[in-house]
């Protein structure tokens, strides 16, 4: 329970009950998909990025679609192509921000487009967040977390922290998706290094 203080901490206005320690962000990944979609659902995905969420959506019977940060924009994200691809099927808009690999960072105003969008369908804004605190103007962009009721964010120490062998991710969100994704871990890997005991 200390180490999942620690990271509602981050967060304001959220609490332990609100935070799943995973094995890495990769575990969160694969917990958050399972906790989120089924087969039939839509995900529209901001690209460049990882391509885990594809894999794993493409895995569950669920139809990925992309968006793009466009390289001639300054990595800007193209939010007009993501309004035109979300429907009512889609369930999940996957962001990564900061972007892997461009360094793109959101405006405040673009994540309150991208809510407007998700709004529109009911869908969930899944964050990556694993680069935060190491934007590379070295300004802190604030998280998705807190600004939508249907935002499910993750977290780590490999990438801003610097501390990749203590594989220790988190997913934080609304209680409800969160006991569903404590479910969903407790088939992966059930806690994550010794320190996620703390």
């Amino acid at each position: 329970i200390p180490l999942r203080k620690r990271i509602a901490a981050m967060y304001p206005g959220a609490n332990f009950e609100q935070v799943v320690v995973t094995n890495g962000t990769s575990e969160a990944n694969f917990v958050a998909c399972h906790s989120l979609l089924k087969p039939g659902d839509e995900v529209v995905m901001m690209l460049p990025n990882n391509m885990q969420i594809w894999g794993i959506a493409e895995e569950m019977g669920a139809k990925p679609r992309a968006f793009h940060l466009r390289q001639e924009n300054d990595w800007a994200a193209d939010l007009e192509e993501l309004e035109a691809q979300v429907n009512e099927k889609t369930k999940m808009i996957a962001i990564c921000n900061p972007n892997n690999p461009t360094g793109y960072t959101l405006t405040e105003a673009e994540m309150d487009r991208i809510i407007a969008i998700a709004e529109k369908v009911g869908a969930w804004i899944y964050a990556d967040e694993v680069y935060r605190g190491a934007e590379l103007d070295g300004v802190e962009r604030p998280s998705f977390y807190g600004r939508y009721d249907k935002a499910l964010v993750n977290g780590g120490l490999s990438k801003a922290y610097a501390l990749p062998g203590l594989r220790i991710g988190w997913l934080i969100g609304p209680k409800k998706v969160i006991d569903t994704a404590w479910a969903y871990h407790d088939y992966t890997s059930i806690t994550a290094s010794v320190l996620s005991h703390k």
